[in-house]
């Protein structure tokens, strides 16, 4: 009888183990066009919309292909160039987040840069104070291939894009 009830407890404490790791599980994986990635947001994360690529091209002629990614309040941004290779030693990712933050409405004097490895490359993140919302934009950009890059944008929530930018994984399958 002993037995039997060492071997139940040892099947409790084995059973409530691997609820505990499920639970734990907060990586959300997604997959749109040829990207496919995951990041953990450090929370479970059901809601996610992907939208159809969009077609598009660049005033200097550039065409492009668009893919976008909306998970947990967290906007993720797919842009893969059709022909050019791009220099992925050239981080212009701090321009580009700037210029989107000031026109989001950022107070210029609370925009914050700072060039970082983000996926294993070259990237950049920054934030800013948008004080018609009261909140703070945090994004981040980095080159995935020599034809694409990611952007990441998250409203109000640091501790959400530092998760992001420690976790994401993205690849992208030859096309």
């Amino acid at each position: 009888m002993k037995l039997g009830i060492k071997c139940f407890i040892a099947l409790v404490v084995a059973l409530m183990a691997s609820l505990c790791v499920s639970a734990s599980d907060t990586t959300t994986k997604f997959k749109t066009g040829p990207f496919t990635g995951s990041v953990d947001l450090g929370m479970s994360c059901d809601d996610i919309n992907i939208s159809k690529p969009v077609q598009g091209e660049w005033l200097s002629g550039l065409s492009y292909t668009g893919y976008d990614v909306k998970m947990c309040g967290v906007y993720i941004e797919f842009y893969r160039y059709d022909n050019p290779t791009l220099d992925l030693n050239a981080n212009t990712f701090g321009t580009s987040i700037t210029s989107s933050l000031l026109s989001s409405g950022a107070n210029k004097d609370t925009i914050s840069l700072y060039d970082r490895e983000i996926n294993s490359k070259s990237g950049a993140v920054g934030s800013g104070y948008i004080p018609k919302y009261d909140y703070t934009k945090y994004m981040a950009g980095f080159y995935v291939s020599p034809k694409s890059y990611c952007y990441i944008s998250i409203w109000d929530n640091e501790t959400k894009m530092v998760s992001a930018l420690k976790t994401i994984n993205v690849t992208e399958a030859a096309t």
